[in-house]
């Protein structure tokens, strides 16, 4: 079994190449990959590593470098983004683009979703190019735009121009890693993910003056339907790849919970009491039921006019296999207003999910096993959405899974305010990723 030990030289190095990356301000929308792409394109040639930017917009960039195998079996694409989701600085400690490091964390946009991820699969090319290990693939780093605004431009893009990234091994991507949570440690590796189905919702009524208010209007209608949503209890729906999950943390529970755990389904069939003490988890709720966000709302212009129309989108996540034609009607009937207009903005595309049982698989535990031992390795459902819905759609294994120990509040932070990676963490992720590599 492989164990990597890096130096403290390797992770200094590593942690600079992330703070610098993290001041390379790739906000999405608008993007400006190209910045990025440049940056990490320099790196990699000095290291001696093929690589090329290919822009699918003016300042939309996507990097793909291969490090060389012995070609006796098929590549792994390392893949990640480089855009990120906007940060409102005025609530940060420190500016979300100057990658400062405090209490032993790089503070910035994107050190977790996921130039953290992305500087992580960098060294690792670079550490087996510096040691002179020749693996029998070749090491596909995947650098794309646009993820946080669905990957058009980004892993679709470059699938549809590059359909040779179809012929691999698998991909690793961001999603799963290392859960701390109540005194216990796990890995998950994301083997599936939700569909997203993103709905607006559309009312219109009379106009006029606010002094003379008048019922039903635009912002009352949207309101009493809106509440319908929120008030809304979706049916359970268990597939294979969450039951696995359950089933394989079921001993790190607390001892009431174990049974359910053990055998989800059957709890479900009997209404065990206890699932709704698990299912007010947020995370367990989502894996398990479709979702509806509501996100946006937009109406009036002025406090003293009603407005003739009000919107409002909802962010909604299904289960695979749900059809988001159906979600839409069944969001219609909960609304039971014909007044109302649902449509989507969004659907996303299903994906089989990829097996847990293969190589890659096995190999990600095998490296886990080597630096915490004994720790549960499960597959998982990712709640969200990322680019590996694309390979997947064609048939190609993507296995989600960052090599970080993250506790659920570090995670709350993807996203949030004061987005962070430890020092610690980062030295933790080549190691494991390295091993990774080298046992798959």
């Amino acid at each position: 079994m492989m164990t990597t030990k890096i130096d403290q030289a390797f992770l200094d190095e590593t942690v600079r190449v992330l703070q610098n990356y993290i001041r390379i301000d790739t906000t999405n929308p608008p993007g400006n990959e190209s910045k990025a792409a440049k940056y990490l394109k320099g790196i990699l040639e000095k290291e001696g590593i093929d690589c090329r930017i290919e822009e699918s917009a003016p300042r939309r960039a996507n990097l793909m470098a291969t490090l060389r195998g012995k070609g006796s079996a098929k590549p792994i694409i390392l893949l990640n983004h480089m855009d990120v989701v906007p940060a409102e600085a005025s609530k940060w400690l420190v500016p979300p683009f100057s990658g400062k490091i405090r209490n032993g964390y790089v503070y910035g946009r994107g050190t977790i979703d996921m130039k953290g991820m992305g500087v992580l699969e960098l060294m690792a090319l670079i550490y087996l190019k510096r040691q002179g290990i020749v693996l029998d693939r070749d090491l596909i780093f995947l650098a794309v735009a646009d993820e946080e605004t669905g990957g058009v431009m980004g892993a679709k893009w470059m699938l549809d121009h590059h359909p040779e990234l179809l012929n691999v091994e698998g991909v690793i991507n961001e999603g799963g890693g290392g859960v701390l949570h109540d005194g216990q440690c796990w890995y998950e590796v994301s083997t599936s993910q939700k569909v997203i189905c993103q709905v607006q919702i559309t009312t219109r009524g009379e106009g006029g003056h606010a002094s003379v208010p008048q019922e039903p209007s635009a912002v009352t209608t949207l309101v009493k339907a809106l509440d319908r949503i929120r008030r809304h209890s979706f049916p359970t729906t268990l597939i294979p790849t969450v039951k696995e999950y359950y089933r394989r943390i079921a001993p790190l529970q607390k001892e009431a919970w174990q049974p359910a755990f053990k055998d989800l389904e059957g709890a479900v069939k009997r209404g065990d009491p206890v699932l709704e003490e698990i299912m007010a988890e947020p995370v367990y709720h989502a894996l398990t039921h479709n979702t509806a966000a509501i996100t946006v709302l937009k109406a009036g212009e002025k406090v003293n006019v009603v407005p003739t129309g009000a919107t409002a989108r909802v962010d909604c996540r299904l289960i695979p296999g749900t059809a988001p034609e159906d979600f839409l009607e069944s969001l219609s009937e909960i609304i039971d207003n014909p007044d109302v207009e649902v449509k989507a903005t969004f659907k996303g595309g299903d994906a089989p999910p990829t097996p847990h049982d293969t190589p890659l698989f096995h190999a990600i535990e095998k490296a886990v096993e080597a630096h915490d031992p004994g720790r549960i390795v499960t597959p998982h459902l990712v709640p969200g959405a990322t680019d590996s819905r694309y390979f997947r759609a064609a048939g190609v294994n993507c296995y989600d899974f960052i090599p970080f120990r993250l506790s659920v509040e570090e995670r709350m932070l993807i996203h949030g305010i004061d987005e962070r990676i430890s020092i610690e963490n980062m030295g933790f992720g080549v190691e494991v990723m390295v091993d990774i590599l080298l046992n798959a």
